[in-house]
């Protein structure tokens, strides 16, 4: 059966298992540093601005109600901040912040892989939600054909994981550059601000391995009905 394959899960499993942890690892350390104050008193919003100006960045804020929801959208140019990240002066906060602001300089610094993504995201949404369509029709007639083109159009979804895990990195390592270079956190707080994003990029890393290991499924599966014939 396709829907309660046992295959199916061995091969998802350890993805799930490390997907599991990064995610408690990441809401350990968030939790952990939103609750230390950094020295210079210093909120998520109010480094995002130091950052910005010190780039010459193009950009405004807004305060969202969603944890751990922080985010910019290029195409409004807008940083939109958690409450505990844009008016709390933690080591976390800080970290966050500056990671977003990391994505505004990829995105208005001409990064090539930001501006990949951000081409390809539609044709990434259609084709993995037409390309799992495709491979159920392919599994119920056993036409294979019609499978392998699904598959293929479903990959899309690992291609965009592929593309966020060193776009995230960057950001990453672009924020706590700038961390240092404004002097927001003392020495002493970067590392906090360190293991905050390291927990981030852990959960990127473990998308990336559930969509791989969902493309491997399916392409074991199919090539079952392309070696029983169609």
């Amino acid at each position: 059966m396709l829907y309660f394959d046992p295959l199916y899960l061995l091969f998802l499993l350890p993805a799930l298992i490390f997907s599991g942890a990064a995610s408690l690892l990441l809401r350990y350390w968030n939790n952990k540093y939103s609750q230390v104050a950094n020295r210079r008193g210093i909120t998520g919003l109010a480094a995002g601005s130091q950052i910005a100006q010190s780039q010459a960045l193009r950009v405004s804020f807004a305060q969202i109600d969603s944890e751990l929801g922080d985010n910019y959208d290029p195409r409004s140019a807008l940083v939109s901040l958690s409450p505990g990240v844009a008016g709390v002066p933690s080591i976390a906060a800080v970290a966050i912040a500056s990671h977003e602001l990391g994505h505004v300089q990829q995105h208005q610094q001409g990064s090539l892989l930001f501006s990949a993504r951000s081409l390809i995201l539609p044709v990434i949404n259609i084709g993995s939600s037409l390309g799992y369509g495709l491979i159920i029709i392919g599994f119920l007639l056993s036409f294979s054909n019609l499978a392998w083109v699904g598959l293929l159009l479903f990959s899309f979804s690992a291609v965009f994981s592929l593309l966020t895990l060193p776009i995230e990195i960057d950001a990453s390592i672009k924020g706590l550059a700038n961390i240092r270079r404004l002097g927001l956190l003392d020495a002493s707080e970067q590392s906090g601000a360190t293991k905050v994003l390291i927990g981030a990029a852990l959960t990127y890393v473990a998308a990336l391995a559930a969509a791989l290991m969902n493309v491997a499924y399916y392409a074991l599966r199919i090539g079952g009905i392309s070696r029983r014939g169609d």
